[in-house]
């Protein structure tokens, strides 16, 4: 199923780039319509992930948003609560 391999992804590129995470917090969220960055509106798959920031002065966790194109299913971005990435060009 499309759930499974894209949690799967998220989870390969979070261990490639040596970022934390919980490792049982990755969590596809569903098909959803959202503004990108250029201003047009598309169709994400949508998968998150916790992570805890208790060695900065907030101590507490955080959840990040990942993007997936619908179609190719390549990472677009993604979104936490301080920060953004975008991996399209």
């Amino acid at each position: 199923m499309i759930e499974q391999k894209l949690e799967e992804k998220l989870r390969n590129f979070l261990k490639d780039n040596n970022r934390e995470y919980y490792k049982d917090s990755i969590r596809y969220k569903g098909l959803r319509e959202s503004g990108y960055i250029d201003g047009t509106i598309r169709n994400f798959h949508m998968v998150s992930y916790m992570v805890s920031v208790s060695d900065l002065q907030y101590d507490s966790d955080w959840i990040f948003y990942v993007s997936f194109d619908e179609k190719n299913h390549n990472l677009v971005e993604i979104i936490g609560p301080q920060s953004y990435e975008n991996f399209e060009k």
